[in-house]
C-alpha cells in the first residue's frame, strides 16, 4: 500500500478514534442520596411482676408486760434473768418488808383489840336487853349499851380494812408474774433503791407472733397470707402466717406495722429476727422501663414506641397504663414479654417509621 493511501486512512479514522474517546471518558451522572435512618437504642421487655416481697421481721409475744412495784422501796432479791420462763404466780423479785411486816402485825394486834372489845359489848348488851321493861335497868342504860356495841363492830371493821391494807403492802413487796411468759429484761440489781411505778424488768406473755415494718404505700390488708422462716433455719422450714393487724401510716418514716399471727410457733427464742415472705396481690402482667422511653400523656397512661423484628425494623406506636416508680424506671402494663422498645424517644418519630437499631442497652 502506497504511503499516501495509508494517510488518507489515518485521517478518516483518527477523528473517530478521538470522539469514541471523548464519549467513553464522560463522567457518569451521580446516584440519588437518601437521607441516613435514624438510630435508636432499644430493649427486649423483661417481665417485672414480683414473685413476692421480703421483709425482716421480729419474732415476739403478743403481749408485753412491765413489772414494776407500787411503792418505793429497796430490792433485796431478784429471782430471775432474763430469757427465762416462767409461771403465773411465780415470785420474780422481793423487795425489804421489815417496816410493812411490823405495821401489819401491829394492824393485827388492833384487830384483836377490837373483836375482844367488841365480844364483850355485844355480850353486855345480850344481857341488858329486857331489864328496862321489868325495872331492872332503866331505858337510857340499855340504849347506851346498844350504842357501845355497835361502836365496838364499827372499831372492828376498822381495824380489819387496816390491817387487810398492811398485808396488801405486804404482798406487794414481792413481784409475781401475773401469767405465764418468758422474761425478756431485767433492768435492776439486788440493793437497788426503786421508786413506785419503775419498771424493773418485763414479762412477755401470750401466743407468739411476728412484728414488721412495711412501706405505706403497701395495699396489704389483714387476713392476708405470708410465710415466716428463720434466716438460718433447719432445712429451711417455715411457717404459715396471716395478717392480724396493720396500723395507720406513720407520718415521720412513711411505713406502717404489721402483726402476723403464725399457725404454730416457731424453734427459736423470743426476739429472735425471722424472714416474712408476703404474697402479692394479683395485679395484671408489669414490665419495668426506662422513664426516658415514655411519653406521658397523663399520670397513669402514656406510650412508648416499640420495633419490629427483621431486617428493616419500622416503629409500632405503643400504649402503656403506669403501674409505679422504680428509681429512673417505670413499671408499666401493656406490654409483652420480650419485645423490643425505642429507649431514646423523639417527638419526630412516626408510626411505621424506618429506623437503624444502632445498640441494645442492657435489659432490665
Amino acid at each position: 500500500m502506497s504511503c499516501r493511501t495509508c494517510s488518507g486512512i489515518l485521517k478518516r479514522v483518527l477523528p473517530l478514534f478521538a470522539a469514541s474517546c471523548l464519549l467513553g471518558c464522560k463522567p457518569t451522572s451521580s446516584p440519588v442520596k437518601q437521607a441516613p435512618l435514624p438510630a435508636v437504642q432499644v430493649l427486649k421487655v423483661q417481665d417485672a411482676s414480683p414473685a413476692k416481697a421480703v421483709f425482716v421481721g421480729h419474732y415476739e409475744a403478743s403481749r408485753s408486760i412491765p413489772l414494776a412495784p407500787t411503792q418505793a422501796g429497796r430490792l433485796t432479791t431478784v429471782s430471775v434473768v432474763s430469757g427465762q420462763y416462767v409461771h403465773q404466780d411465780d415470785v420474780l423479785a422481793v423487795f425489804e418488808d421489815r417496816l410493812l411486816l411490823e405495821v401489819a402485825a401491829q394492824a393485827q394486834g388492833e384487830v384483836d383489840a377490837a373483836l375482844a372489845e367488841l365480844n364483850q359489848a355485844a355480850a353486855t348488851y345480850k344481857r341488858s336487853r329486857g331489864l328496862d321493861a321489868i325495872g331492872g335497868l332503866s331505858s337510857g342504860t340499855v340504849e347506851e349499851r346498844a350504842s357501845s356495841w355497835r361502836l365496838a363492830q364499827g372499831k372492828y371493821k376498822s381495824a380489819l380494812a387496816a390491817l387487810t391494807q398492811a398485808q396488801i403492802q405486804v404482798a406487794e413487796t414481792r413481784i409475781r408474774a401475773p401469767e405465764d411468759g418468758r422474761v425478756i429484761s431485767v433492768t435492776v440489781v439486788p440493793g437497788s433503791l426503786v421508786g413506785a411505778g419503775s419498771e424493773i424488768m418485763r414479762l412477755s406473755a401470750g401466743a407468739p407472733e411476728v412484728h414488721l415494718k412495711v412501706p405505706a404505700s403497701s395495699s396489704w390488708t389483714v387476713g392476708d397470707a405470708a410465710e415466716v422462716s428463720v434466716p438460718v433455719g433447719p432445712n429451711g422450714l417455715s411457717v404459715h402466717a396471716v395478717i392480724r393487724e396493720i396500723s395507720a401510716v406513720d407520718e415521720a418514716s412513711q411505713t406502717q406495722d404489721v402483726k402476723l399471727r403464725l399457725e404454730h410457733p416457731l424453734s427459736v427464742s423470743v426476739n429472735s429476727l425471722v424472714t416474712v415472705s408476703l404474697a402479692p396481690h394479683e395485679v395484671s402482667h408489669v414490665a419495668r422501663v426506662p422513664l426516658t422511653a415514655l411519653v406521658s400523656e397523663d399520670q397513669t397512661h402514656a406510650h412508648l414506641w416499640g420495633v419490629t423484628e427483621g431486617q428493616e425494623p419500622h416503629l409500632v406506636l405503643r400504649r402503656v397504663r403506669i403501674a409505679g416508680l422504680r428509681g429512673a424506671d417505670a413499671l408499666v402494663e401493656g406490654l409483652t414479654t420480650s419485645e423490643r422498645i425505642v429507649t431514646n424517644g423523639d417527638a419526630s418519630f412516626h408510626q411505621d417509621q424506618a429506623v437503624q437499631c444502632v445498640s441494645q442497652v442492657s435489659e432490665r
